[in-house]
């Protein structure tokens, strides 16, 4: 049956299960693998800041969503984030129960738009407060690859 031939009845419908092998290579961007390599090298989050509205982003962006200019100006974040919103996961990726539950959270930055969803390293969710601080728990230099699975977790701060 040729590919754009119409079905009239769905009982002409065929399937098969197989698989199509397919090559790709994922690239962040430039902005994106600045940011990667930030992290990779030196263990911090980098930043991006508008010349024109002043707007700060993390993860670091080529170009402003409001303006439309690029972004020139990076610099790395050394304060710690604090949680915006969080969740408890207790499924894991299988569907199956989990053992304990996982605690999710978007990790923003003072004065920037924007933030990075991560996993908290905390036991319970009765543990957690919006707007308590956490830094990031990093593999060591050596092991990371500037993906964010290089981020162990967030840690609150003590």
């Amino acid at each position: 049956m040729p590919v754009f031939e119409k079905l009239s009845q769905s009982s002409q419908a065929r399937h098969w299960n197989d698989s199509i092998p397919l090559e790709y290579h994922y690239t962040a961007g430039v902005a994106g693998e600045e940011f990667r390599r930030e992290l990779r090298d030196n263990g911090r989050f980098l930043a991006a800041k508008c010349s024109k509205c002043k707007s700060t982003y993390v993860p670091a962006r080529l170009f402003c969503p409001q303006c439309f200019i690029e972004m020139k100006d990076m610099f790395p974040i050394n304060n710690p984030g604090y949680v915006q919103s969080f969740t408890a996961v207790d499924r894991s990726r299988d569907g199956s129960k989990a053992e304990h539950p996982t605690i999710v959270a978007l990790v923003r930055f003072e004065s920037a738009k924007g933030g990075i969803i991560h996993r908290l390293q905390v036991d319970r969710s009765d543990q957690v407060v919006l707007g308590m601080r956490v830094h990031p728990l990093l593999k060591d230099k050596f092991s990371r690859t500037g993906a964010l699975d290089d981020i162990l977790a967030f840690k609150p701060l003590e």
